[in-house]
């Protein structure tokens, strides 16, 4: 009877051992954290205004991944609920640079203006999401201000 419950014992601390193993294999293949890096960043939103792109700088602190193994097609940036697929890109050395059209993100951000009176800025998150080539999942986000005069920008 003893000898019953050691090797019952020990399977439910076998079992239990496996499943977390597993558990945290599963969290860290979901949740793949990429450090990213937006420019500019502050926004001017005027049409016309201070170039034609919004790039993100996208790296792994962990050295696991690589930047060389993301899926580009998958990538997109998300503003206000909306996606913006990516327009050009480079890798260099451990950083993938991605460019974003900046028409298409300050349409996404019309949304936000329309709430606020016209001297206000404010700070809004830009976050960058795809999938690396064997399928997980990645993410990452940065903050960058957005004004809605060129005095703003000067006089923060």
């Amino acid at each position: 009877m003893r000898k019953h419950t050691i090797l019952t014992a020990l399977a439910l601390t076998f079992s239990l051992i496996i499943g977390i193993q597993l558990v945290i294999t599963q969290v860290r293949a979901n949740g793949i954290i990429a450090d990213v890096d937006i420019k500019p960043n502050s926004l001017l939103l005027k049409e016309g205004g201070h170039g034609k792109w919004i790039t993100a700088h996208i790296w792994f602190s962990e050295e696991d991944y690589d930047v060389n193994n993301i899926d580009i097609s998958s990538v997109t940036l998300e503003v206000m609920g909306g996606h913006v697929p990516v327009s050009r890109y480079n890798i260099e050395g451990n950083i993938l640079m991605v460019k974003f059209d900046r028409g298409m993100v300050i349409g996404f951000l019309w949304s936000m203006i329309q709430h606020m009176s016209p001297r206000v800025k404010s700070e809004v998150t830009f976050k960058v999401t795809g999938n690396l080539n064997g399928g997980n999942p990645f993410e990452g986000s940065d903050k960058i201000r957005v004004f809605f005069t060129q005095e703003e920008m000067i006089f923060p």
